[in-house]
């Protein structure tokens, strides 16, 4: 292991493949941490420090690539190992960087903890990067043969690791995809020296793999204290009642029993009446939408009857009703509120119908199998296009979160409802005397 390599060794191809595969999926794990710690956009800026990593590696291996050969076994090993306890180390470290974007503009810490992040963060990708650099410049002769491993490898991690978020939490996929990286340094010392050698340094290594198959409860994820959940869980009495996660967010469902919700966009300063008692449905700590107790009884929701959004039923009497954005169903309960017998409710998330079908069927009243309701797991517009139907309504009511908006960052969300394409599908599902209404935020 101290001498150098004859290059008649065989190459570590699949630690190459390993390495590359959770790299990939180490990224697109950042895409999700970010987006729950902090707002979506601020996930984008994962793809940046991971081409910080891999540049300055390169720059590495060109000025230290005589030392680094000369043992080249043990470099290739350490780095690995590096990399690996560095995945979950540095996230872990840069949650302690007090960033928070909103005062940017008055604090001038908050870009130099930007910077300090980015370094930390990019350490990974820059041994992942340089492990690879190190076995491609040893053997090149090899070099399309290992070039391919690591593209195969980033291919399957990029696919896998979205399976692994199906099955667990973030935090949990993180810790299981650094173990799968450190067990890349096993995996190279046997092929670099077949079965019958390095079974000390192999349960070693193995013994640091089996680290993220630990109870994830001691490392803990820290949203930015502006977030929409972070705010509600410092009123007193609140408490997280179901979680579930997937590559398309993490849900929280809150209960707030000392001082209860009363999540109502749009409600007339004149109401009359209050809304029922409410569960808060989070996505990825922002995005608050509600989940209203419904017992089968309309008169105790007259309040959707105050809400801007009603307005389309006070124009006309829909008979067909398509509710974009169903999420904890408030649209649907306004539908059911106004007597509309067929209402087709769209979610892409799954898990929020689960949750408000399932989990919370005696709170919530079943109302996505109500009579006349039909549920669809599908993109909105995935959904308009694989269809010819005609509605009367096609409410769009509140899919934004305020959680933008509270940061400045509306001009910044991109969303694909409002586009001119979006808007020609929507007239082409009207009917003749259809209507088509959207209600958003609205901060002065």
């Amino acid at each position: 292991m101290t001498g150098q390599l004859r290059h008649s060794a065989r190459p570590p191809r699949l630690a190459i493949a390993l390495v590359s595969g959770t790299a990939l999926a180490y990224e697109i794990l950042l895409l999700r941490l970010f987006a729950i710690i902090q707002w979506h956009h601020f996930a984008y800026m994962v793809i940046s420090l991971a081409l910080l990593g891999y540049g300055a590696s390169g720059t590495f291996v060109a000025l230290a690539r005589k030392g680094l050969l000369r043992r080249f076994q043990a470099a290739y090993l350490y780095i690995i190992i590096l990399y690996g306890l560095s995945a979950a180390i540095c996230f872990f470290l840069a949650q302690l960087i007090p960033f928070h974007p909103e005062e940017l503009l008055w604090n001038p810490w908050q870009p130099v903890r930007l910077l300090a992040i980015y370094l930390v963060l990019a350490l990974p990708f820059f041994l992942a990067a340089t492990s690879t650099a190190l076995a491609l410049v040893h053997y090149r002769d090899q070099v399309p043969m290992l070039y391919g491993m690591d593209l195969l490898g980033a291919g399957l991690g990029s696919g896998l690791i979205i399976g692994l978020l199906h099955l667990c939490f973030p935090v949990q996929a993180l810790l299981i995809t650094c173990g799968l990286a450190l067990l890349a340094a096993p995996l190279a010392w046997w092929e670099f020296h077949g079965r019958r050698r390095g079974w000390a340094l192999t349960l070693l290594v193995a013994g640091l793999g089996a680290l993220p198959l630990l109870p994830s409860s001691w490392p803990t994820l820290h949203p930015s204290p502006y977030k929409e959940q972070s705010q509600a869980m410092r009123i007193s009495g609140t408490r997280v009642i179901a979680q579930r996660s997937s590559p398309l967010g993490l849900l929280t469902v809150v209960a707030s029993p000392l001082l209860p919700w009363r999540h109502a966009p749009g409600l007339s300063l004149l109401a009359a009446v209050e809304p029922p008692a409410q569960l808060a449905l989070f996505t990825d700590g922002g995005g608050m939408s509600a989940i209203n107790n419904y017992s089968g009884d309309l008169t105790a929701l007259a309040y959707l009857d105050q809400l801007t959004s009603a307005l389309p039923y006070h124009l006309t009497t829909p008979r067909r009703v398509l509710v974009l954005g169903a999420g904890g169903g408030s649209d649907i309960l306004q539908a059911l509120y106004f007597g509309v017998k067929e209402i087709d409710a769209v979610e892409l998330n799954p898990q929020v119908i689960q949750l408000v079908q399932d989990e919370f069927a005696t709170f919530s009243g079943g109302i996505y199998q109500a009579a006349g309701v039909s549920a669809h797991v599908a993109d909105n517009r995935a959904f308009l296009g694989g269809n010819a139907e005609e509605y009367d309504l096609i409410q769009m009511a509140m899919v934004d979160s305020f959680a933008a908006s509270g940061a400045g960052l509306h001009a910044l969300q991109e969303n694909y409802l409002y586009t001119i394409e979006a808007f020609q599908e929507y007239w082409r599902h009207l009917a003749p005397t259809g209507s088509l209404a959207i209600s958003r935020w609205l901060k002065l």
